[in-house]
C-alpha cells in the first residue's frame, strides 16, 4: 500500500493543486463583488513576488542570462493572459472561465507545428479538431446572444485569447530555461504581472468608468477601490493558496514518475471549479456548455499525453 501511494505522489500533490488554484479562483470569485479583476490580479501577485524573492534567495543554481526582451515578452504576454482569465473569473461562470484557460495546449501544439516544424500526428490533430468542437459549443457564436447561455461574445473572445497567449509565455519558456533559473523566469512573469495591473489602476483614474465601459477596456483598466476589512481577510487567503498551489505543483512534476499523466491531471481543476462554481451560485452549464467543456478536456488530455510520449 505504501509503495503504490509513494509511486503515485505526484498525481496526488497535482490534485491538490487543482484544488489550490480552484479555491484561489473562487476567493477571486467572491472578492468580484467588490474590486476590479486587475485589482485582485495586483494582490495576487504582489504577495507571489515575496514568495518568489524567498526561492531566489535561497537558490543554488546560477545562469548567466541573455534574450532579456524574451524574457520580458513572456512576462508581458503571461499577464495580459491574467488580466483576460480574472476578467472571466468575474464575469462568467468559475468552470467556463477555467475552461477558456485550458485552450492553452491547443495553442502550444499549434505554434509548435508552425514556427518550430514540429509534426503534430493524426492524434494531435484529433484532439485539436475535439478541443476545437468545444470551445464552438461553450461560445455558441451561432446563438441569439439575449438567450444565450452567459458566454458572449465579448467574454468567449477574452477566454480563447487568454488561452493563446497562456501558450505563447509557455512556449517562449523553452527557450528562456536555457539562459535563467526557473525561479528567474518566475520572478519576471510575477513582477510584471504586479506592476502592470499597477500601471492599470493609476491610468483608470483618468478616465470615467462610462467611459471605460464604452471603449469595452475594463478588462485591461480599471481605478483602485480600498478592500473591506473581509476583502483583505480573502487576498491573504488567496495569497496563501497562490503560494501552496506553487509549492505543490513544483512538488508534482519534481517527483512525477510520468510527466504526461501529471499533466493530464491537472485538468482536474476545470472539474473541482465547476463544483465550487455551483456552490458560489453559478449557473448550471446548458448541455451544450457542458459538452464543450467537456471537449477541451479531452481535447487537451490528448495533446498533453501525445506531447509527453
Amino acid at each position: 500500500m505504501l509503495k503504490i501511494i509513494k509511486h503515485n505522489l505526484g498525481i496526488y500533490f497535482m490534485l491538490l493543486a487543482c484544488l489550490d488554484f480552484t479555491l484561489m479562483g473562487a476567493c477571486a470569485k467572491i472578492l468580484s463583488q467588490e474590486i476590479s479583476s486587475i485589482e485582485i490580479m495586483f494582490f495576487r501577485n504582489i504577495i507571489g513576488v515575496v514568495f518568489i524573492l524567498w526561492l531566489l534567495k535561497h537558490s543554488k543554481v546560477h545562469k548567466d542570462g541573455g534574450h532579456f526582451w524574451l524574457l520580458a515578452f513572456r512576462g508581458i504576454v503571461g499577464t495580459l493572459s491574467l488580466y483576460m482569465f480574472f476578467y472571466n473569473v468575474s464575469n462568467i461562470t468559475l468552470g467556463g472561465a477555467f475552461a477558456f484557460q485550458k485552450t492553452s495546449p491547443i495553442f502550444i501544439t499549434l505554434i509548435a507545428f508552425v514556427f518550430f516544424k514540429e509534426n503534430i500526428g493524426k492524434k494531435g490533430w484529433l484532439g485539436i479538431f475535439i478541443a476545437f468542437l468545444g470551445m464552438l459549443l461553450i461560445t455558441q457564436p451561432w446563438a441569439d446572444q439575449a438567450y444565450h447561455s452567459g458566454f458572449d461574445l465579448k467574454n468567449s473572445i477574452i477566454g480563447i485569447t487568454s488561452g493563446f497567449l497562456a501558450a505563447l509565455a509557455l512556449t517562449s519558456v523553452r527557450k528562456l530555461r536555457q539562459f535563467y533559473t526557473t525561479e528567474q523566469i518566475a520572478f519576471s512573469f510575477i513582477f510584471l504581472g504586479t506592476l502592470m495591473p499597477l500601471i492599470s489602476m493609476i491610468g483608470a483614474e483618468f478616465l470615467e468608468p462610462e467611459k471605460l465601459h464604452s471603449l469595452h477596456l475594463d478588462f485591461i483598466l480599471a481605478p483602485f477601490i480600498m478592500p473591506s476589512f473581509k476583502a483583505w481577510i480573502i487576498i491573504l487567503i488567496m495569497g496563501i493558496l497562490g503560494t501552496i498551489y506553487q509549492i505543490h505543483i513544483t512538488k508534482a512534476y519534481g517527483i512525477a514518475k510520468q510527466a504526461g499523466i501529471v499533466a493530464g491531471v491537472s485538468y482536474f481543476d476545470v472539474i473541482f471549479s465547476l463544483i465550487v462554481g455551483l456552490i458560489l451560485g453559478d449557473n448550471l452549464p446548458s448541455t451544450m456548455v457542458f459538452l464543450g467543456i467537456i471537449g477541451i478536456i479531452c481535447g487537451g488530455l490528448i495533446l498533453v499525453v501525445k506531447g509527453k510520449k
